[in-house]
């Protein structure tokens, strides 16, 4: 029974161990876009505190069918909580954070000693595992070519030619290959995963479909939340996109249905159009495929 159907069967009343409470409860944690299991264990406490108070030592048949229904909502509810907050911390678990050092590509001495000087990160990005030592990004993350207004950020000028270096756990990650036309880059790490977590695709999307963001710029852990919106043409590429905020440091950050499958990697913003620009699964799957180690013979 649906809390919907559900709540259309029952009486306003404020008592807090009336039924109609726990109709609002259930639908409100049902809609709730992170559902917490303990929200709906400490529902099902109150349930029991009632009965044991004897407010419901003598309920019509009709009502214990009513409360029976309620805990068995509650129940799945519970269950179905737990499952997703397991399968969000797992995912979390796989995304990380990188660090990127720019530089000219051609400096000149005195260039080289400063840089030699500075050198560290001076911008972030996300990865996520693929694999034990696998990780997925965005081409643009590591190709060093940036906007002219980054580059002047960053202490460059509009005419310096940059390249990058990728770090992660300290270490320089290595280039595997790449999806350029899909904004698509493979690495991989001196790390393997503690999670034995690895992606599965999804390769058809519907409007408003709910999506889940895990992006780790500079070390942070931000989750976002969004929904689906449609195919977003670039270059002449079809990406698809969603209605999700952005900002520095999510590029190759992973997004996922409420399945835990893979919809995408995040690979800009549109302002204008206030959309995340998503480079699809099915771009991924065979990036990963194509140039995973053992991949070829």
């Amino acid at each position: 029974m649906s809390g919907t159907i559900l709540a259309d069967f029952l009486r306003p009343n404020t008592h807090p161990c009336s039924s109609s409470q726990f109709g609002r409860a259930v639908i409100s944690d049902r809609r709730s876009n992170r559902p917490r299991a303990a929200k709906v264990f400490a529902r099902l406490g109150v349930c029991f505190f009632c009965f044991s108070k004897g407010r419901l030592r003598h309920p019509s048949f009709g009502g214990r069918t009513l409360w029976l229904g309620i805990i068995i909502v509650l129940l799945v509810t519970a269950s179905t909580s737990i499952a997703k907050d397991s399968a969000v911390r797992d995912r979390e678990r796989n995304s990380i954070s990188l660090a990127l050092e720019f530089s000219r590509r051609k400096p000149d001495s005195f260039q080289r000693i400063i840089s030699f000087l500075e050198r560290q990160p001076n911008a972030y990005a996300t990865g996520f595992f693929v694999g034990p030592r696998l990780v997925l990004t965005a081409y643009h993350v590591v190709s060093g070519e940036l906007a002219d207004a980054k580059k002047m950020l960053l202490g460059f000028e509009k005419s310096d030619e940059l390249e990058v270096k990728v770090f992660a756990f300290g270490c320089q990650a290595r280039l595997l290959g790449v999806d350029k036309e899909a904004d698509l880059a493979l690495l991989e790490v001196c790390t393997a995963s503690e999670n034995s977590f690895l992606p599965s695709f999804q390769s058809t999307i519907i409007k408003d479909e709910k999506l889940l963001l895990i992006a780790r710029p500079h070390g942070e852990r931000v989750l976002g939340y969004g929904t689906f919106f449609g195919t977003y043409n670039f270059n002449g590429i079809d990406y698809w996109s969603a209605r999700i905020a952005g900002r520095d440091g999510f590029s190759g950050s992973p997004l996922y249905n409420e399945h835990g499958e893979l919809v995408g990697v995040f690979s800009g913003y549109d302002w204008s159009q206030k959309l995340a620009v998503i480079s699809p699964a099915a771009r991924a799957q065979k990036l990963i495929a194509d140039f995973s180690p053992g991949s070829k013979p």
